[in-house]
């Protein structure tokens, strides 16, 4: 595999993660153990900072993902997980946190190989994904029931059981942390898995199957069926899943919800976003350009919750922007291995020439289309970070999910206008206010139509808060104790005393 790797990435390789690309084991994880993918179905891995193809894999079939979602159902119904102690659940959870973390370079770079993304953004990545293993291991012993104040003669309870067999279609911009958002409450509660990661970044998530194996995790506990969109579509409509969980497009979300109502299959869907960052001119600028700046071109602006839309006081506007460019200028285009590198490329290109093709849409409807970096002189799929000023709300550049280094810049007046166009679009994942004036932003925050809402900061996250959408971003929550709710079925029994 490395053979076919750019020098700049061959030679930024850790030993380990070399010997590891060698062979990857790419095949279909199931009942503890890697086999061949029975399709004829190929797909090429490609480094998306150089456009290379590194390796390819067999996507797994049909019977793969029936066989995978049997190994879950009996692993599930024979008890193996569910009814060990929760101080084992916990116990081994922990240890496969820990094994992730003294791993945690090798998988780093997988991570950024695989996406693009730069090495101290997918570090980062990799933290996080412990951190949400790690909270909820302690979950496996805190998830309890309660007493119910019954009618005399009879003593009621209320306790939480798992669900059963947990689906999860994972994405491409964050393999590691979204599964683990799925993955870690799912087994602390005693459930089994099957995941299907993104065919677009499958490296981190194939390590990881590995690292389960070693922690002890039973046999068909966790189970992995890499593919496309065809694997995902039969892997929810299987039967024997109990629970759906998605991250994705407003449109997958709505397949999944049609392959789920025939079954009656519960799901939660995270889904796209449009975020507004709502700058006010009482705000700190300085933290505020800093803080629109992460929200855009973080990962590429390859986000959900990408803060896409600056929406700003019109008094302000020109010298904002002006430094925002400014301060753009300085980032580094360039391939996520490379050491300078601080803005990675897309992810594909089809990505690519989407974001390409909505930029000369806007330039068509008289929007100013400023570019802040220049391109690298490499072949991957990069798109320079770009401003849109002169932005009308209902525009397609306005209305429409990006997914990359875009941010649309509209003006405003009152605060009522402010509001009318953040919420104006058909999303609701996440939004940011930022203003010194304490009644303005508890007023504005409680006013914005958004899952999440950050003040004088952006994208703060954490394995405590629970995070999700409303409107097309979807519903339900992941994080926090919001998600042993879902992961979790309410048993009442009641006795006659």
């Amino acid at each position: 595999m490395t053979a076919h790797l750019a020098p700049v990435v061959r030679d930024a390789l850790l030993p380990t993660t070399h010997s590891w690309l060698e062979k990857p084991p790419l095949e279909p994880f199931i009942d503890g153990a890697f086999r061949a993918a029975r399709s004829e179905d190929r797909i090429a891995v490609i480094d998306p900072g150089s456009g290379l193809t590194m390796t390819e894999f067999t996507a797994a079939s049909a019977q793969d993902v029936e066989d995978a979602v049997s190994a879950a159902r009996t692993a599930f119904d024979d008890g193996r997980w569910s009814e060990l102690d929760p101080e084992i659940r916990e116990e081994k959870l922990r240890r496969l946190a820990d094994l992730l973390e003294a791993d945690a370079d090798t998988v780093t770079q997988l991570e950024a190989l695989d996406t693009g993304k730069p090495l101290a953004e997918a570090r980062l990545d990799i933290r996080e994904a412990v951190a949400v293993l790690r909270y909820y291991a302690g979950w496996a012993t805190k998830v309890e029931g309660s007493v119910i104040p019954a009618p005399r003669r009879f003593y009621a309870t209320a306790t939480r059981e798992p669900i059963g067999v947990c689906a999860a279609i994972t994405p491409w911009n964050y393999p590691l942390p979204i599964l683990m958002y799925k993955l870690a409450p799912a087994l602390a509660c005693g459930n089994t898995f099957v995941a299907k990661p993104s065919e677009q970044t499958v490296l981190s998530t194939a390590f990881f199957a590995q690292l389960c194996a070693a922690a002890g995790i039973p046999d068909g506990v966790v189970n992995i069926v890499p593919g496309a969109g065809a694997t995902g579509a039969v892997l929810t409509s299987t039967p024997g899943i109990d629970k759906i969980a998605f991250t994705g497009s407003t449109r997958t979300g709505q397949a999944v919800m049609r392959a789920a109502a025939d079954t009656l299959t519960k799901v939660t869907l995270e889904l796209g976003g449009k975020s507004p960052q709502l700058v006010f001119a009482d705000a700190d600028l300085d933290a505020a350009i800093d803080g629109v700046m992460g929200g855009i071109w973080t990962n590429a602006g390859q986000v959900c919750i990408a803060g896409s839309r600056l929406i700003i006081d019109r008094r302000i506007h020109d010298d904002f922007v002006t430094e925002l460019l400014n301060r753009t200028r300085q980032l580094t285009l360039g391939h996520g291995l490379a050491p300078a590198t601080t803005l990675g490329p897309l992810i594909s290109s089809t990505q690519r020439d989407r974001v390409a093709s909505l930029l000369e849409q806007a330039a068509t409807e008289n929007a100013d289309i400023q570019t802040a970096s220049a391109l690298p002189d490499a072949d991957g799929f990069f798109v320079s970070p770009t401003v849109v000023t002169g932005v009308r709300a209902g525009q397609t550049i306005e209305r429409e999910e990006v997914f990359g280094p875009v941010l649309s810049v509209l003006a405003f007046d009152a605060e009522d206008e402010a509001l009318r166009l953040a919420n104006s679009s058909a999303y609701g994942l996440a939004s940011s206010v930022w203003s010194k004036d304490a009644s303005r932003v508890h007023r504005v925050a409680r006013r914005l139509q958004a899952g999440t809402v950050w003040v004088n900061t952006y994208g703060v996250f954490h394995p405590t808060l629970p995070f999700g959408g409303v409107k097309a971003s979807g519903f339900g929550r992941e994080l926090g104790s919001a998600a042993v709710d879902h992961y979790t079925e309410l048993k009442t029994t009641v006795i006659d005393l």
